[in-house]
């Protein structure tokens, strides 16, 4: 309904992990109001209000929504961060600022929550589609799974902020967004680590690089 109220011809920027199906889903509801859809990916440089700098081996292969989520925390964040990323996969990306750039230096990816629960759901026998509590020892089976898969999402993070501060001196800023990041930022404190939630920063990221693009003013 906001849509239809938009005049005709405007495009729209995005980012998709998702498969191309889905993006065409996209394209065609857009397409049915008048608004064009342009896909916009990781760059290898971005420079605007921000300066980051990808750090990838080869800086197409980051994920969009990885590379747009950390343009947007460094709207947010002045200083060196860790972001954490927990949603169907679970990222922790590193970015380290200098006086003159930010630099993405690398980061990693696993399972997210949801895909640990079912794969022991699925893939053991005898264990349930846990929906119990996390807690510091749990004695029974169903606290027992969530304090484990929520333990080990956030001890990956732990891990990563750890060895990058070692390399920094100091302790970067823990950023965490997704539909998971309530819970991630609960283990993370419980593990004496600070963990601010910041939701919406992929699409900050894509504000960003619209707002530096002389062809997007009417994004």
């Amino acid at each position: 309904s906001a849509w239809a109220l938009m005049p005709p011809g405007l495009a729209a920027v995005g980012c998709s992990v998702a498969a191309s199906p889905v993006r065409a889903a996209i394209e065609r509801a857009a397409e049915a109001r008048g608004v064009t859809v342009q896909w916009l990916g990781p760059e290898p440089r971005h420079h605007g209000e921000v300066v980051l700098v990808n750090g990838y081996r080869n800086p197409a292969q980051l994920g969009a929504d990885r590379w747009h989520g950390m343009l947007g925390a460094c709207l947010r964040c002045p200083g060196s961060f860790v972001l954490v990323a927990a949603g169907t996969a679970t990222t922790v990306d590193c970015v380290q600022c200098s006086s003159d750039a930010a630099h993405f230096i690398g980061g990693c990816i696993a399972p997210g929550a949801r895909m640990m629960f079912e794969a022991l759901a699925r893939r053991t026998a005898g264990l349930p589609q846990a929906s119990g509590a996390a807690t510091g020892f749990p004695d029974n089976t169903d606290d027992a799974i969530t304090t484990g898969v929520r333990d080990a999402q956030a001890g990956l993070a732990v891990q990563i902020v750890q060895r990058f501060a070692r390399g920094l001196g100091h302790m970067p800023a823990g950023l965490v967004r997704g539909g998971d990041a309530g819970p991630v930022a609960d283990r993370l404190r419980t593990s004496g680590l600070g963990a601010v939630i910041e939701h919406n920063l992929v699409l900050a990221g894509l504000a960003l690089r619209a707002r530096a693009s002389n062809t997007m003013t009417d994004r």
